[in-house]
């Protein structure tokens, strides 16, 4: 297939487009810099900017994966980081979506990057026994926290994708795991040198998923031009972020011994500290599932010894 992304210089690009190019498909890449792509990626792929996107025509295409974004987790929010993370992802959409819209002969099947923060931070201590599934009801014009206003934002911008009857399917990420990367980059420092430790309380809930089994979801959902609508892309098992902890730091072959109090995160890192690392959602792939979707990591232990040896 002829397929166009967006967002492919990010963690999950990088690790996405070496699988599509290995499975003979034809990649174009749109981005802020071609010579960031050129850096990045060596093979036979075409570069584009977005200023050069009109150039082409959305009809010589049969998948679009919309993956651009800022990172959410690099920095303290302020209202500053804050706008940046939003605008990122609905201009980056936005325009995608009209570009797509210029359609004649066809309509390429857009697959929209999305996140399970969409359905709203659940009370720590409550949330592991409160599943949310993709069927979950969720107030779009009331989001309860600034993830679930970005979640709401981000799928809002491809409505007019979805007006217009073309195929959207809304892949709501889990947290990703890898080793030097995302998360686990941040972590493996700290847990390597005894330091790892308990956040809050511990019982906020951690929904995740291994890049193999993200990588291996978005092809099966190409492969499934029927589904269409929200796909939720995490593991089948949801722990507590003190669970977490204790099994990275088994799987690194070291203590876990400390503990940070709720204060002292909320200090440190404010409002992103309140939400990606003393909240969280239960997250279930009911969809995926159900689709027949089988997972190489369906459980932490898995993933972490499998990244860790």
């Amino acid at each position: 297939m002829n397929i166009i992304i967006t967002g492919a210089t990010g963690f999950v690009g990088r690790n996405l487009i070496p699988v599509l190019l290995k499975n003979q498909h034809q990649i174009t890449i749109v981005g802020r810099s071609v010579h960031k792509i050129n850096n990045i990626f060596k093979e036979n792929i075409t570069r584009l900017s977005w200023s050069q996107l009109n150039q082409i025509s959305p009809d010589d295409f049969d998948v679009i994966i919309n993956l651009a974004g800022e990172n959410i987790a690099q920095n303290r929010w302020t209202k500053r980081s804050k706008k940046l993370i939003k605008e990122s992802r609905v201009n980056s959409t936005m325009k995608i979506v009209t570009w797509c819209l210029t359609a004649k002969t066809k309509k390429p099947h857009l697959y929209n990057a999305s996140a399970i923060g969409i359905y709203g931070l659940q009370q720590s201590g409550d949330n592991l026994s409160f599943t949310q599934t993709e069927s979950a009801s969720i107030s779009f014009d009331k989001p309860r926290d600034f993830l679930s206003e970005v979640g709401q934002a981000w799928e809002n911008a491809a409505m007019p994708a979805v007006n217009a009857n073309f195929p959207v399917t809304f892949m709501r990420f889990a947290v990703v795991l890898k080793r030097h990367e995302g998360i686990l980059k941040k972590l493996e420092l700290p847990f390597s040198l005894g330091l790892g430790s308990v956040l809050g309380d511990g019982q906020q809930a951690f929904t995740w998923i291994h890049i193999d089994d993200l990588i291996r979801a978005i092809l099966f959902l190409i492969d499934h031009p029927e589904i269409i609508g929200a796909v939720n892309l995490s593991a089948p098992e949801c722990i507590s972020q003190k669970s977490f902890s204790e099994i990275l730091a088994h799987a690194m072959h070291r203590p876990l011994f400390l503990k940070m109090p709720a204060r002292m995160i909320k200090i440190l890192f404010g409002q992103m500290g309140e939400e990606l690392l003393l909240g969280g959602q239960n997250v279930y792939p009911e969809r995926l599932k159900q689709l027949g979707f089988k997972f190489l990591y369906p459980n932490l232990h898995l993933a972490l010894a499998h990244e860790m040896k």
